[in-house]
C-alpha cells in the first residue's frame, strides 16, 4: 500500500505501522524533527526525484512525501532462529538483492521446499511491496521474514544457536559433494557483486552449482530454487 502527504505518512510512522520505506523528494526542506522521528522509528527513507514520487503515488499532489506500508508483519530475528532450530529446516539471507521479483521468486522456492522464512538487511534490500508478494504467489505471507541492521549479527545469532551458514557464491565446492548440515541458513547475493566478503568469512563453507553453459551465473532466483531443492531432496 502506498500513502502520501507529509500528514499521512508521519501519522503512519507514529502509528507504528510497518512501514517498508519513505521516499522524500530530493532539494525540498523537511524539518528536523520529521527526518529525526523516521530515524528514531528505524524508518528507511531515500530521496528521490519528483518523476519517482509522482510515479509511486499516481499523482503530483503528494508534498514531496510518499510512503511504502509494507503488506506483511515482520517477526523478531529470534523467532526466526528457534522455529529453524526447532524444525531442523532452514532459511535464505539475502545480501543485496534489491529487485522485489527476485526477492519474491526466493520466497516462493524457500515456502515450497519447507523452509522458514528470509533475514534480510535493512539497508540494500528489495522492499517488501505488491510486486514482491505476486512474485511470491502469496508466499511472503507464509514465512517469517526478518530485518537486520547487519545480517552478520542474525547469522552469528543463528550460529551460537547451533546454526550452520553456507554462502551459496562461484569458486565455492561442489553443492552436491558439499555436507548441508541441518539447521542451515544460506547466504545468497547479487548477480554482479556476489557476496560481501565479510559474511564469506562468516560462512562455514562456499558452495557452488555447477554449470556447463557460457553465462557465468544463474539468475539469483533460480540458484536460490536450486539450492533449496538440494536441500529439500536431502531430508531432515
Amino acid at each position: 500500500m502506498v500513502i502520501y502527504g507529509r500528514n499521512a505518512v508521519e501519522e503512519a510512522v507514529r502509528s507504528g505501522r510497518n512501514i517498508e520505506k519513505v521516499y522524500l523528494l530530493h532539494g525540498k526542506f523537511f524539518e528536523p524533527e520529521f527526518l529525526s522521528l523516521l530515524q528514531e522509528r528505524g524508518v528507511r527513507f531515500q530521496w528521490a526525484k519528483r518523476p519517482q514520487l509522482d510515479r509511486l503515488a499516481g499523482t503530483g499532489k503528494h508534498q514531496g512525501v510518499v510512503a511504502i506500508i509494507s503488506p506483511i508483519e515482520y517477526a523478531t530475528l529470534q523467532e526466526l532462529v528457534e522455529e529453524t532450530v526447532n524444525r531442523n529446516s532452514f532459511f535464505f539471507a539475502l545480501n543485496g538483492i534489491t529487485e522485489p521479483q527476485n526477492l519474491g521468486a526466493i520466497a516462493r522456492s524457500v515456502e515450497l521446499f519447507g523452509g522458514v522464512g528470509l533475514l534480510l538487511p535493512q539497508r540494500g534490500s528489495a522492499p517488501i511491496n505488491e510486486v514482491a508478494v505476486k512474485a511470491s504467489a502469496g508466499a511472503l505471507l507464509h514465512l517469517k521474514v526478518v530485518r537486520v541492521d547487519f545480517l552478520e549479527e542474525g547469522l552469528l545469532a543463528f550460529k551460537e544457536s547451533g546454526g550452520n551458514v553456507y554462502a551459496l557464491e562461484t569458486g565455492g565446492r561442489d553443492i552436491r559433494d558439499s555436507q548441508l548440515k541441518r539447521p542451515l541458513a544460506f547466504i545468497l547475493g547479487s548477480e554482479g557483486k556476489g557476496i560481501d566478503a565479510e559474511l564469506v568469512e562468516l560462512a562455514d563453507l562456499t558452495v557452488t552449482i555447477p554449470t556447463v553453459g557460457k553465462l557465468p551465473s544463474l539468475n539469483v532466483s533460480v540458484a536460490a530454487g536450486i539450492a533449496a531443492w538440494e536441500i529439500f531432496r536431502r531430508g531432515a
